[in-house]
């Protein structure tokens, strides 16, 4: 394992503890005060710390706010890109992915959305254990910078957009039960006129 690496991760992870935020980390401005909340996980780790992130921001998460954003399960994978000498080390491509949903009520989804985060790893089978404890520090990383895309995303989402997005939904979602009730009278007609013996 690169020592520069460790170090670089330890130090990143040591002034997050202490409270030491990052140019463009610290405090945004939502326009959306309220948000209803679910998750396909929703004790997961990325939920939780997304969760905790947005209350600190002063958005308050309640069954009773008119939309909601809905976070899909965390999804990581890793492949290899590259190899070393005597293939003993090899680089790994870290990916971490999620799908995310701004809604209204029963309407099908307003916004759709996915948030990525990729790292590049050194592992080295000769110190799987460190290369294991990077991997760790990797992951955590990610998972913070997926949840800084997040919250930069529904930052950047007012509520009169949402509301020219959910009166639109409405109106497609009425135009289609229209259209199937007008296709069910049509049928109960071709019955009354042509009945089946």
């Amino acid at each position: 394992m690169r020592l520069a690496q460790l170090f670089t991760l330890s130090l990143a992870l040591l002034l997050s503890a202490c409270g030491f935020q990052l140019r463009g980390t610290g405090s945004f401005d939502f326009s959306l005060k309220e948000l209803r909340f679910s998750s396909d996980d929703r004790l997961a780790p990325l939920a939780k710390t997304l969760q905790e992130r947005l209350q600190d921001q002063g958005v308050t998460l309640t069954d009773s706010a008119e939309y909601s954003l809905h976070l899909g399960r965390e999804a990581y994978s890793q492949r290899t890109i590259s190899f070393t000498a005597g293939t003993r080390s090899s680089e790994q491509m870290l990916t971490s992915t999620v799908d995310y949903e701004i809604r209204s009520g029963q309407l099908p989804a307003l916004i759709k959305g996915q948030a990525e985060v990729q790292r590049v790893q050194s592992f080295n089978q000769n110190h799987v254990s460190a290369s294991s404890e990077e991997a760790n520090m990797l992951r955590e990383e990610m998972r913070n910078e997926m949840v800084m895309q997040l919250m930069l995303r529904l930052q950047a989402i007012k509520p009169e957009q949402l509301a020219v997005l959910r009166d639109a939904t409405q109106a497609k979602v009425d135009a289609e039960a229209a259209a199937r009730e007008a296709e069910h009278q049509r049928l109960l007609q071709e019955e009354k006129l042509f009945p089946i013996n």
